[in-house]
């Protein structure tokens, strides 16, 4: 039998006890340090937060609207908007009171359905997320709209705990700071709501082409549903015209050069969500909600490139430039500041563009029937750069106040229109005879009457045996007026106009071309004392005669020719030409006005003398084709047409009381033209012709101080009654002088000389009578010598008065008419009547009757002479 042990069982229970006494230091050691670890943790964290709060910038929030990055856009002459100063952002900011309560109640009830009553934080979301994101591994957000207006303002888009802990403490201050109602309107004016749209009016104008005020309940929700992930709910998308597929996409717009817009219907659950939101939390109706669903969304749509349609971006580009260049001058920026400004400024830039003429331009540019070879056929040639040539371009200009209407830098462009042919200078041809040489011949006492003679002339400075310049038909006319040398484009009048002014001295004449052409807005002209340095080494200076006959070494542009024409337009005052009067913030306020320079060039009458002969170059001269109307009365046409060497230039620059305007075609690499000027003026009549449709006819304004005064235009002196019988027709004329410029002297131009009839010679006192007749010739001031010029005649020379006399050994004696031909013949009385009747010495009959009988004495006596 054994023993029993009575401590056994209480020995079991001291271990027992012991045992959990250990667990229970344990478990309490687990706390401890995991409580401890807690309240390091937080701590630290603590810590980290009031870092990173401690380091974050404080902020202003009435300084809010400075923060914000707004689209300028440039407004037509009536206000109408025409293009967005393009940037890849479009934002236009709306006040609160704009925004529909709809669209206000479409972002609360999707983005912070609670954000009337938090104070930047929606704690019961912050917690709500966190454990949805724990169970489901998601990234559910939490931020409210404060914090997402904090995250937009002051923060960049990075995802990392500090950047969320800096716009959860900035969202506090905003709202310590801001109003419910600024906090919403700042908002809605900042989210990015895709396509390049920042704000609720920005992402209106490009989905639906209307104001945020116009949106309907279903498109708020659509807007209001992209701002969770605007690339994929945005309701459009543009691709590469390549990348179109008709069965996949619907095509919204297909008018830009290389993308197409395209319907995204992934937006469709998410706006969906919106309106089921806003019906739970009591924004809708019922009835409101079910017909928002049923609303098609794909009809509304409407995109907005943000450019007018059709028109040309040539204006816009020349505007952009103007406008920095003004806050340059005129403010003192930088060209950084400048260019940050008008890209993210606000900015509402009234242009001078009248959208009717730019319309008007851009449509004849694009009909194929304005650019075509003698024959008819349109010029369609596609160069390297897939654009056609020949090329063209064109600006038309209000010379009353140097407000460019309208501009076109090209025709059937690709792409971008980067290349604006109106700002860049090529050869002007004749068109620049009335700038460098006649209207200064006018201003410095010339008249309209001056004649020159056009002749083989010698102005070649480097071979002073070659003739230069010759005419465009290679032929002479002799004799003619200024304004016949205008009408018909002749090249020896300018170049001996512009040397007469000179003194016959070259570097004075150079100077007084390069003078007034300066003086007109010519910038483009190479003095010799700044050379043009080319490549090769060779220097190039406009100081030379061709400079007169539009032969450059730039050339001008179409923009400049038409700012100089304005001079005479314009009575005689150069404006500069401008794109823009003024320029406002987003609140209306003028930041800068923009007034257009002005100086006075030459006198009103020079002005006018010019434009008159410049008027009678279209009725009746080269540029007849640039007529708007059949006689060029009702709306007077003033021009010049220009064709340079080769053909390789066609110019038309010419106003109205309206308007002036130059036109220039013409390869981008130089060559010869199926046409010359012909062309330019046709394609000036198509455009200016529609420009003037509505306008009610008008003259030129005629100063006081013009006379008029009836001229020969042999000798640019009063008449006399032998211009009347010049052989060709009645050289008198009605020409127009400033007072006090016209002409005293009387014609010595015109002659009357007994001729030998046979022979052409200038009668003697031995010209058989019977063979004298009396006519009208011409005297030249300087004597034409054909023999001095290879034998080249002017076309009047016929009519120039003969030098040589009547030889009877040469010239033969001839019979009197009476003896019917021969000295045997019976005498016919009635004709020996008739001639005594005439005047003629019966006396002297008998005598030659006797010298018949006996020639050898007329012979002698002819000798003796």
């Amino acid at each position: 039998m054994s023993e029993k042990k009575p401590n056994d069982k209480k020995y079991n229970r001291s271990s027992k006890k012991e045992k959990r006494n250990n667990r229970k230091k344990i478990f309490l050691i687990i706390i401890s340090v995991i409580l401890l670890v807690a309240i390091i943790g937080t701590g630290i964290v603590v810590g980290m937060v009031a870092g990173i709060i401690k380091d974050a910038e404080q902020i202003d929030a009435s300084n809010i609207y400075d923060l914000l990055d707004e689209s300028s856009f440039i407004l037509d002459s009536e206000g109408q908007v025409i293009e967005k100063v393009q940037t890849d952002q479009y934002r236009a900011i709306r006040d609160y009171s704009q925004m529909p309560d709809h669209l206000i109640n479409a972002f609360i009830a999707i983005e912070d359905e609670r954000f009337w009553s938090h104070n930047g934080l929606d704690v019961k979301r912050i917690f709500g997320a966190a454990w949805t994101n724990l169970r489901t591994g998601s990234r559910q957000g939490a931020s409210t709209i404060t914090q997402q207006l904090a995250k937009n303002l002051y923060l960049t888009h990075d995802q990392t705990y500090t950047r969320k802990i800096q716009d959860m403490y900035y969202a506090v201050q905003l709202e310590k700071q801001l109003s419910k109602d600024q906090i919403l309107e700042a908002y809605l004016n900042t989210i990015y709501l895709g396509s390049g749209a920042y704000g609720a009016q920005a992402a209106s104008q490009v989905y639906f082409s209307k104001d945020v005020g116009d949106l309907t309940i279903a498109e708020a929700a659509l807007i209001a549903g992209i701002a969770r992930n605007p690339r994929r709910y945005q309701p459009i998308i543009s691709i590469e015209k390549h990348q179109v597929d008709e069965d996949r996409h619907y095509v919204l717009d297909d008018s830009d050069a290389i993308l197409t817009i395209v319907y995204n219907d992934q937006f469709q659950s998410r706006q969906n969500l919106v309106l089921r939101n806003m019906k739970n939390l009591g924004f809708i109706t019922e009835e409101e909600y079910n017909n928002a669903l049923e609303e098609n969304i794909k009809e509304n749509l409407k995109p907005n490139r943000m450019v007018a349609d059709n028109l040309s971006s040539y204006f816009g580009d020349l505007v952009r430039e103007d406008v920095v260049n003004a806050l340059i001058n005129e403010k003192g920026f930088s060209r950084d500041e400048a260019t940050t400004m008008l890209f993210t400024g606000g900015l509402r830039i009234y242009s001078t563009m009248d959208v009717g003429i730019q319309r008007i331009l851009d449509e004849e540019f694009s009909k194929p029937s304005n650019f075509t070879d003698q024959h008819g056929n349109p010029l369609l040639e596609v160069g390297e750069d897939g654009n056609y040539q020949p090329q063209s371009a064109m600006v038309i200009m209000d010379h009353s106040t140097g407000e460019i209407k309208g501009i076109v830098g090209g025709r059937g462009i690709n792409g971008r229109r980067v290349y604006n042919r109106a700002l860049h200078p090529r050869q002007p041809g004749s068109s620049i005879k009335p700038l460098a040489v006649y209207t200064a011949a006018i201003d410095q006492g010339m008249t309209a009457a001056t004649v020159f003679d056009d002749i083989p002339v010698y102005f070649d400075r480097g071979d002073s045996s070659r003739r230069y310049p010759l005419n465009f038909n290679r032929s002479y006319n002799g004799l003619m007026t200024m304004r016949e040398a205008i009408e018909q484009s002749n090249n020896v009048a300018a170049v001996v106009a512009i040397n007469q002014l000179g003194n016959n001295n070259d570097s004075t004449a150079f100077n007084i071309m390069f003078d007034y052409m300066e003086r007109m807005g010519i910038s483009t002209i190479v003095r010799p004392e700044n050379p043009y340095i080319t490549p090769s080494g060779r220097r190039l200076m406009d100081s030379t005669y061709s400079t007169a006959l539009g032969g450059m070494t730039h050339g001008v542009s179409p923009l400049e020719m038409t700012a100089a024409y304005s001079v005479l337009a314009n009575e005689g005052v150069y404006i500069d030409p401008i794109t823009f009067t003024e320029i406002r913030d987003r609140h209306g306020n003028l930041i800068l006005e923009n007034k257009a320079a002005q100086q006075r060039v030459v006198s009103p009458e020079a002005a006018f003398i010019m434009t008159d002969m410049l008027r009678t170059s279209v009725t009746s001269g080269t540029g007849r084709r640039a007529r708007i109307d059949q006689y060029n009365s009702q709306i007077p046409v003033a021009g010049k047409t220009g064709t340079t060497n080769s053909q390789k230039d066609a110019w038309f620059t010419g106003y109205t009381p309206y308007y002036v305007a130059a036109t220039w075609i013409g390869f981008d690499t130089p060559d010869t033209l199926p046409q010359g000027s012909g062309m330019s003026a046709s394609l000036w009549k198509n455009v200016m012709e529609r420009v003037h449709q509505n306008y009610s006819p008008k003259n030129f304004d005629m100063p006081n101080n013009i006379v008029r005064a009836n001229i020969c235009t042999k000798s640019g002196k009063l008449l006399t009654e032998y211009c009347t019988q010049d052989p060709r027709g009645n050289t008198a004329k009605t020409e127009l002088f400033i007072r006090g410029t016209q002409p005293t002297e009387y014609c010595d131009v015109h002659v009357k000389a007994d001729i030998h009839a046979p022979t052409g010679k200038l009668a003697t006192e031995h010209t058989p009578p019977w063979e004298i007749e009396s006519r009208i010739f011409i005297k030249r001031p300087v004597p034409y010598n054909p023999a001095d010029h290879g034998g080249i005649v002017p076309r009047d020379y016929q009519y120039e008065l003969p030098t040589k006399h009547y030889d009877p050994l040469e010239d033969g004696m001839g019979f009197p008419p009476f003896l019917n031909g021969s000295p045997n013949g019976s005498i016919d009385e009635d004709m020996l009547n008739d001639l005594l009747d005439q005047g003629y010495d019966a006396e002297y009959f008998d005598d030659y009757m006797d010298d018949m009988e006996n020639p050898q004495d007329i012979i002698d006596s002819v000798e003796n002479d």
